[in-house]
C-alpha cells in the first residue's frame, strides 16, 4: 500500500513549506546590509547583486571581477566577498524610496542557484541602519550594522508572518489527518471484505 509513503514526506523537515522572499527593512537616508551566501568552490566567481522581480531578466546592480575577496563600490552600493566565510555582503548607503524592489544574490556560474528573492520595503524615517532578516553582522565586527530601529507601520509585518506560518502549519495537520483517516478507512475496507 502506497500511503505510509505518503505519510513519510509529510514528516520530513521542509516537505510542504513555502519558500517565501526575506525582507529587508531600511529607512530612507539610512544603511541596509544584506548578507548573501554561496556554496564551496564558488570563491572564484563572480558574485552579484541584481534588481527585478524575476531571477531570469533581473538588472546587477554591483558584481565582482573574477578574483575573490575583494571588495567592490558603485556610486551608493558596496559588495564585500569574504571567500573564507562562504558569502558576500552588500550594504546599500543613503538609502531612497526608488530602493524599494526586489533584489537576488547570485554567482556567475552555470550551476549556481540562486537564494530566495529579498524584498526591500523603505519608510521614511531617519535611522543609519534598520535590518530585519534571521541573518547578523556579527561577524563583520561592527556594531552599527547590527543595530535595529522601529519605523511607522512595521509593526503588522511580524503579525503576517506569524499568521503564515500558522496558516501553513494548520493545512499540513490537515493534510496529515485527511491521510491519516483515508488510510484507517482503507484499511477497514480490506478487512471487510
Amino acid at each position: 500500500m502506497c500511503l505510509p509513503s505518503a505519510f513519510l514526506f509529510l514528516c520530513l523537515p521542509g516537505y510542504f513549506t513555502l519558500s517565501i522572499p526575506r525582507i529587508l527593512k531600511g529607512t530612507m537616508g539610512g544603511t541596509l546590509v544584506m548578507e548573501c551566501r554561496y556554496n564551496v568552490g564558488e570563491e572564484g566567481h563572480r558574485k552579484f547583486w541584481c534588481r527585478g522581480p524575476k531571477w531570469t531578466d533581473c538588472v546587477r546592480v554591483i558584481e565582482t571581477t573574477e578574483t575573490s575577496g575583494q571588495e567592490v563600490r558603485r556610486g551608493r552600493v558596496t559588495l564585500r566577498d569574504n571567500p573564507r566565510e562562504h558569502l558576500f555582503h552588500v550594504i546599500t548607503e543613503d538609502l531612497v524610496e526608488g530602493d524599494a524592489d526586489t533584489y537576488w544574490c547570485g554567482v556567475d556560474r552555470a550551476t549556481s542557484v540562486p537564494e530566495a528573492p529579498v524584498a526591500i520595503t523603505i519608510f521614511p524615517g531617519s535611522a543609519t541602519v534598520s535590518m530585519t532578516t534571521t541573518e547578523t553582522l556579527a561577524s563583520m565586527g561592527d556594531p552599527a550594522l547590527t543595530s535595529h530601529m522601529a519605523s511607522p507601520g512595521l509593526s503588522s509585518w511580524p503579525f503576517l508572518l506569524f499568521a503564515s506560518f500558522l496558516f501553513l502549519v494548520w493545512l499540513k495537520v490537515i493534510l496529515l489527518l485527511s491521510f491519516s483517516y483515508a488510510a484507517f478507512w482503507l484499511t477497514w475496507l480490506q478487512h471487510r471484505l
